[in-house]
């Protein structure tokens, strides 16, 4: 991802970075990560709206055993730091890739994957660099592997989780039916899917409150919720605080 304009807080994993024009990051598959810019985070103060252009692509594009191909040691290399989430520093990288990025959609075929290799070979060539987390996230380390239900709720969970969700919805989209879907989550993981939805939304919110100055209603708008009161007490089930209680432990931090 180029960030192109404005400046904000980088969420990934575990770590959160200050990001601004020009930097560059890397995000691993299925990495939990979010982006915050400061005109959000603090829109008594002038700030320029974040803009930036990302590049995704399936891990299945790369040869099987990828660790085993010595021609692709070093992207194989970037790939794991990536499940940390990586940021590069470098101001000619940048303006290449940018130009990189443009070409990119005019391609086809292999030529795009071509394409991609050479942008992951310069990512990996890069000195100035710093890993976002202190812990790598894989999904190969659950027991839910990849094409599982479990982990496509997940990520239709963390992909719409501030909008209005049903639970047809959900279970439209892993393609089964929505009492199987839920007697299956629950099974695989103790919880119920709308209860992951809200650990969701409050982490969410947790990250609002430490970050910025957002209203507690402001930030259970942005964190999914149409009703306030609803929001602080599910805030309040979850971690066992207030959302003011909890603002004003981490300001004592």
């Amino acid at each position: 991802m180029l960030f192109t304009r404005g400046s904000g807080k980088q969420f990934v994993g575990e770590g959160v970075l200050d990001y601004q024009q020009g930097d560059i990051a890397l995000i691993g598959s299925n990495v939990p990560h979010l982006h915050l810019c400061n005109a959000k985070l603090n829109p008594t103060m002038d700030f320029d709206l974040s803009a930036g252009e990302a590049l995704q692509f399936h891990p299945i594009i790369f040869p099987f055993n990828l660790e085993d191909v010595p021609d692709y040691q070093c992207i194989y290399q970037l790939l794991q730091k990536s499940q940390y989430g990586i940021r590069f520093y470098d101001k000619e990288l940048f303006e290449e890739l940018g130009q990189r990025f443009q070409e990119i959609d005019y391609y086809e075929y292999t030529h795009r994957i071509i394409a991609l290799l050479q942008i992951l070979e310069r990512l990996s060539a890069c000195k100035n660099t710093k890993l976002l987390s202190g812990t790598a996230y894989s999904s190969t380390n659950s027991t839910v592997e990849a094409n599982e239900p479990v982990s496509k709720v997940y990520t239709y969970l963390f992909n719409h989780y501030k909008e209005k969700i049903t639970l047809r919805e959900i279970a439209d989209y892993v393609k089964q039916n929505p009492s199987a879907l839920c007697r299956y989550f629950r099974q695989r993981t103790d919880k119920s899917i709308f209860q992951c939805l809200a650990e969701i939304r409050v982490e969410h919110a947790c990250k609002l409150l430490s970050y910025s100055n957002l209203s507690v209603s402001q930030i259970a708008y942005e964190s999914g919720y149409g009703n306030v009161p609803y929001f602080i007490k599910q805030f309040e089930s979850i971690t066992q605080r207030t959302p003011k209680e909890y603002r004003t432990q981490i300001e004592k931090l």
